[in-house]
């Protein structure tokens, strides 16, 4: 078989050679023109279709936010376990084993860090959130834990601790939860000790630059539905968040996923 095509080869004219080439690129760049038309236009058809909806209803305020929490609280921990399984448990894992001593977790839901602080170093637990249907959840849980655990309605924003209370500080897609993701964050800085753990797994716009551009222009984010449906918003900036939070110590980030995942650990200066 080799040696027959070898010796057609050989009685090609270059011309003949010249001519393949040229038909193949021609079919080449028609191909990559029409799959450029194709994805230009879907994204373009996409970013209209999120601007027109923008446009009419805009972003749903915190009280709308809340109602969509509360809608899924009963059965939210059935709906996402299974999409969860293979991404955010594992995240959580990576990052929450960490925790030791007095823990606070801020925007609790309905405690899906448990597995993973039942085998951490944790001698007590408080857990935080602004919606009673999820901490009607999470307070069937607490009976559970082998170590001293406790829920407070309160807001991300305002916790009710004085400074430096808690030798570490957590949140589980906390700060796309919030409606100022920014004080949130400080608060966590303000009720954790001096040089306490502030550990996070959050979601936002992507790491890279290249991505973050992509995920702009073709109008991936915000999905102007998404945060109707699901109560957080998709498009924060995880990194400015950190850089402008003052007496936040960043010693490590790390982007999973497709760059949209990102965890943190950090700590109380």
């Amino acid at each position: 078989m080799l040696k027959r095509a070898r010796e057609i080869v050989k009685h090609w004219k270059w011309y003949h050679i010249c001519g393949g080439i040229a038909t193949m690129s021609v079919l080449q760049v028609s191909t990559l023109w029409v799959l450029s038309k194709s994805y230009h236009w879907f994204f373009a058809a996409e970013e209209e279709k999120q601007r027109r909806f923008l446009e009419r209803y805009g972003r749903p305020t915190e009280a709308q936010r809340q109602e969509a929490y509360s809608w899924m609280a009963p059965d939210y921990d059935q709906g996402v376990g299974l999409l969860e399984s293979g991404v955010a448990d594992k995240f959580r894992q990576e990052v929450f084993q960490g925790a030791s001593g007095e823990v606070l977790e801020v925007a609790v839901g309905t405690g899906r860090c448990f597995s993973v602080l039942d085998a951490a170093e944790v001698t007590k637990y408080v857990g935080v959130d602004v919606n009673e249907a999820m901490l009607t959840e999470v307070r069937k849980k607490l009976p559970e834990r082998p170590f001293k655990a406790e829920v407070v309605r309160a807001s991300g924003e305002r916790l009710p601790f004085e400074d430096g209370s808690f030798d570490t500080v957590i949140g589980s897609l906390c700060l796309c939860a919030l409606e100022n993701p920014a004080k949130g964050l400080e608060e966590m800085v303000r009720v954790c000790k001096p040089q306490g753990k502030v550990l996070l797994l959050e979601t936002g716009v992507a790491y890279l630059t290249v991505a973050r551009w992509g995920q702009r222009h073709l109008g991936l984010v915000p999905n102007p539905t998404h945060e109707w449906e699901f109560g957080y918003r998709d498009d924060l900036d995880i990194l400015e968040l950190l850089e402008a939070c003052s007496g936040l110590v960043v010693d490590q980030v790390r982007a999973r996923g497709m760059g949209n995942w990102y965890l943190i650990w950090a700590r109380s200066e």
